[in-house]
């Protein structure tokens, strides 16, 4: 098997440790990076993936190091190692040959299998629209980003056919983590991943073996509902999809599951809420997260911004029942009866200050984007309900307004201190 890894940031570097430390050494794990300066770089370094998690530092090696463009790949790698050569001639024999034993020698690009992208949701769409020239409708595609959308960009502007589009896994994903320096990341916060297949272009039911009947927690998939490993004359379609599961299930450390569709879009729409709310407020107001709902107007504007998403997901669920049955159905009247609490302004509000509450003493994600003057995600968290809210004709100013409040915060410089003799 061989799996690659677009984005080496705090998420990919967990999930590149964690994955070659589950994974027998026969299986090839590669990193793809923006540029081969970057590749070759960590290459050389030592090409490892390093972990910290209450002061302990734990390291795995044995990685592949790319970049995205494999043809830009190659020519530099070439001369970068000439170049190499050229500079360690004059160094001690023991060195120069443990010198240029780090120095990655070029390959042609290989096909793609099995590709998780752990990018940010901005340039998720950008990374795997590079690497379309090694994917197929044999591969398998990991989501692992912050936020909502990038699923339906992808569909709408890169895999419009269905039937040849590659095997699309979405998740959530609760682990907090941030990088130390590069290729090392210091995990904060255990949390867990899940995971869940997309419906298949071509039909197959991967959810075939899930018996609702019995008690949520005894509710069992099955990787032969993906591809049995025998008598199966669709496996070449299905089995980067069936191993790719099965791989990423093994990193019992980052409590990986696989779990219905349905459930999985159900995270993601509340954990998009929290991210809505916590993680612009606390850009804008430069705190903790635990410092969100320690005042009063703070929690009234958390549960304006969960009704109005609240509100939204409530249109939206109206909106697909009536595709599902005639508006005057007594299904539709027993369904519309069904809708999720977990999506209600009272249920968002309460996962909202569980979140803020276990994750208090962290700064959020994207006012490190802000702090560092880095491209935000809000586009794909506030800006997916925004775009929601217009599809269905549902108010949502609350919603609009934090959205423009934190894109002119990133449109306009931080703070620089101020000259006393120039305050009037």
């Amino acid at each position: 098997m061989h799996v690659h890894i677009l984005g080496f940031g705090a998420i990919g570097t967990l999930v590149a440790h964690h994955l070659r430390a589950a994974l027998d050494p026969k299986h090839v794990i590669s990193i793809i990076h923006r540029s081969p300066a970057v590749s070759l770089s960590v290459a050389e370094a030592g090409a490892y993936a390093r972990l910290e998690q209450d002061g302990v530092i734990l390291t795995q090696r044995n990685f592949l190091h790319e970049s995205s463009d494999p043809f830009d790949d190659i020519v530099y790698r070439r001369l970068e190692v000439e170049h190499r050569r050229l500079k360690v001639r004059a160094l001690p024999e023991g060195e120069r040959k443990e010198r240029l034993s780090r120095v990655v020698k070029p390959q042609e690009p290989t096909r793609i299998h099995s590709l998780i992208v752990a990018t940010k949701a901005p340039v998720a769409v950008k990374g795997i629209r590079m690497l379309l020239p090694r994917l197929s409708p044999d591969s398998t595609i990991v989501l692992l980003h912050n936020g909502m959308g990038v699923y339906e960009e992808l569909m709408r502007t890169t895999f419009r056919n269905s039937e040849q589009r590659p095997n699309i896994v979405v998740s959530v994903n609760t682990h907090g983590a941030w990088l130390k320096n590069p290729a090392h990341v210091v995990h904060t916060g255990v949390g867990a991943i899940q995971l869940g297949i997309m419906p298949d272009g071509r039909g197959r039911d991967f959810e075939a073996s899930l018996d609702t009947s019995l008690p949520k927690e005894d509710q069992k998939l099955n990787l032969d509902d993906i591809t049995p490993l025998l008598d199966d004359t669709q496996a070449p379609r299905y089995i980067s999809l069936r191993n790719t599961m099965s791989a990423l299930m093994s990193m019992s450390a980052l409590n990986v599951s696989w779990n219905p569709i349905y459930d999985i879009q159900l995270a993601m729409r509340r954990k998009l809420v929290v991210n809505s709310v916590i993680n612009p407020i606390t850009a804008l107001l430069s705190c903790r997260n635990g410092q969100l709902f320690e005042s009063v107007p703070a929690r009234r504007l958390c549960y304006q911004l969960c009704r109005e998403a609240s509100r939204v997901f409530y249109a939206q669920w109206r909106a697909e029942l009536r595709d599902l049955e005639p508006p005057n159905s007594r299904m539709f009247s027993k369904l519309e009866n069904r809708f999720p609490r977990e999506l209600s302004a009272g249920g968002l509000v309460e996962e909202c200050q569980r979140v803020a509450q276990l994750t208090r003493n962290n700064f959020s994600s994207m006012l490190v984007d802000v702090r560092k003057n880095q491209n935000t995600e809000v586009a794909y968290m506030n800006g997916y309900i925004v775009h929601l809210a217009k599809k269905y004709d549902v108010r949502v100013p609350t919603m609009q307004a934090l959205l423009d409040l934190v894109y002119l915060r990133t449109s306009i410089p931080l703070d620089l201190p101020v000259d006393v003799q120039s305050v009037l």
